[in-house]
């Protein structure tokens, strides 16, 4: 995807995929997983799923170039990006709300082939790519992004989401040591284990979880699947069927319910249809504070700390941290901006907080957000301005600007300001101060208006990144490759006895390497080998290691995709 596309303040997530970073072991790996998860998809999932993964840009047999993904998804009115791992919840709900799916490029590794709770390009292409040609599941993907967009966070999620970060980058580096991990761990585990307040970011994630990345659809004892979680992961795909996983029927109140990314989950939800996933999140936004407005949604602003937007009357917002309100006004703090959404495009200008927004009506009943400019001028004497509202809120100073017309004063800056109420001085005397009158605030929402971000540039960085190999890796990547030229047929007739002595090595140094012996098979097989002797062998010790690793691997189920081959 031209990353020009990309809004400015989003890019600097995107990167760029290095697909020559890519081993004979990691495809090795995507060709393990698919050549399963896709035979037995065709059968279990929702009928979408396989017309969906041709038309995503997606094989079995190769990890996909993301951006020939991004050229075949946008004949669907979706585009996809390159992004590193773990993105902010902000920027991916952001991605998606925007119609662009975004795919970590990383591939699992063999320890952790079944599944991962890491973002890799097998979740993210094979589990959520193939359902974006269905129309009202696509849909459904942007609009639970632009709420999540609405849905305010609290410093907790903030601090889960760093911990989770950190914890995902030290498991990247070669050179973390054991010790750094189990502190990370334990951080994350501390911050799951303390007392916190639930936020409207977390239920909107909760509902994306039991929705998009575990969900099942038609009924809870004939249903299908279409969650990622689901499509991605050999073991879940699987487990999700056995009769203890408890099936309900969708509703609102899955956003009520935890989830435990480390485990497989002992109840899913199931939609009836796509479009029932858009009437559950109706009921969902409805409960938002920025659907129901006032001082709900400022209450959910402060206690976020986070930027956010206010939107008041006469297609004016303010922007800035809230502080503190009441019924007389708001005082922000943090980078503030006003808003004006009448110029096309709006304008923004930005304000040094802290801001005051004075809100309700005057003394003689004039809403404050009809007050002309003839009449402040009226209410300025020698002294300067003396303003006071019925809710009890005294502002002075000397006008240095105005900004609105007879209808309606929008903004005015006061040299010397003072806003007091009663006894108590809310601003003390500034020099310069920036005030914008309203009658109320009619929602607060965490979604910044474009434009307030400054802009960026795509990173530098490529995925996947380089790694350090051991010389018994090495070893292992190299004879990948041999196993990879003769199972796509690029050494001709000697491909047998290739795999004949590469299976000797095999036997040799790495009596424990199941995954190459697990190619070494798929390759005969697929040359015709399948009642040889070599075949026959790699299959007993292919079984072998089964009993040895006490079932811990996917093997059985390898072997079982590799026996329906024909």
């Amino acid at each position: 995807m031209d990353c020009e596309a990309v809004p400015a303040h989003l890019r600097k997530y995107v990167v760029a995929q290095d697909y020559g970073a890519y081993s004979a072991r990691d495809q090795a790996v995507w060709r393990f997983v698919l050549t399963q998860t896709h035979a037995r998809h065709l059968r279990t999932a929702h009928p979408a799923y396989a017309s969906g993964f041709a038309a995503a840009g997606i094989s079995v047999d190769r990890i996909p170039n993301i951006a020939h993904m991004s050229e075949q998804l946008a004949r669907v009115g979706f585009r996809a990006v390159c992004v590193d791992g773990f993105i902010p919840p902000r920027a991916f709900q952001a991605f998606q709300a925007r119609g662009v799916l975004p795919i970590a490029a990383d591939m699992r590794s063999v320890a952790q082939l079944a599944y991962t709770p890491a973002p890799d390009i097998i979740h993210e292409a094979a589990g959520h790519a193939p359902f974006l040609a269905q129309p009202d599941y696509a849909l459904y993907l942007r609009r639970i992004g632009e709420a999540g967009e609405h849905a305010f966070e609290t410093p907790h999620d903030r601090a889960v989401y760093q911990a989770i970060y950190t914890l995902s980058e030290l498991k990247q580096q070669s050179d973390a040591t054991p010790e750094q991990v189990l502190r990370a761990e334990q951080a994350l585990a501390a911050l799951y284990r303390g007392e916190h307040e639930v936020s409207e970011a977390t239920r909107l994630s909760r509902l994306y979880w039991w929705t998009v990345e575990y969900g099942l659809v038609g009924t809870p004892t004939d249903y299908r699947l279409y969650g990622a979680g689901l499509l991605s992961s050999i073991g879940e795909g699987h487990f999700c069927h056995a009769p203890e996983v408890d099936k309900r029927v969708l509703t609102a109140d899955c956003s009520e319910l935890t989830y435990d990314i480390t485990r497989a989950q002992p109840h899913l939800f199931v939609a009836r249809d796509f479009a029932h996933l858009h009437e559950v999140l109706s009921s969902v936004e409805q409960q938002l504070s920025y659907a129901r407005g006032g001082r709900q949604a400022l209450e959910r602003a402060r206690r976020s700390e986070e930027i956010a937007t206010l939107r008041l009357q006469r297609g004016l917002s303010l922007v800035g941290r809230v502080e503190a309100f009441d019924d007389a006004c708001v005082l922000l703090g943090g980078a503030c901006a006003v808003v004006d959404a009448h110029r096309a495009p709006p304008h923004i200008t930005r304000v040094d907080g802290p801001y005051c927004l004075v809100l309700g009506a005057l003394d003689d009943g004039t809403p404050l957000h009809r007050v002309s400019v003839a009449q402040l001028r009226a209410r300025e004497a020698a002294d300067g301005l003396c303003l006071r509202t019925r809710a009890g809120l005294t502002v002075r100073g000397r006008i240095v600007t105005l900004d609105g017309t007879e209808g309606g004063v929008r903004r005015v800056r006061l040299h010397d300001c003072v806003i007091e109420r009663g006894a108590s001085l809310l601003v003390p005397r500034v020099a310069s101060y920036e005030l914008v009158f309203a009658h109320e605030v009619e929602t607060a929402s965490p979604l910044l208006p474009d434009g307030f971000d400054p802009p960026t540039e795509s990173s530098p960085q490529l995925v996947p990144r380089p790694r350090e190999l051991s010389p018994t890796d090495r070893t292992l990547e190299a004879l990948h490759e041999r196993a990879s030229a003769a199972l796509h047929g690029l050494l001709g007739s000697a491909a047998v006895g290739v795999l004949a002595q590469l299976h000797d090595q095999l036997t040799r140094a790495f009596p424990d390497e199941w995954l190459l012996r697990f190619n070494v098979l798929e390759a005969l097989l697929r040359l015709g080998e399948r009642t040889g002797p070599l075949a026959s062998t790699v299959e007993a010790e292919l079984e072998q290691l089964e009993v040895r690793f006490v079932q811990r691997e996917p093997i059985a189920t390898g072997l079982r995709s590799l026996r329906a081959l024909g």
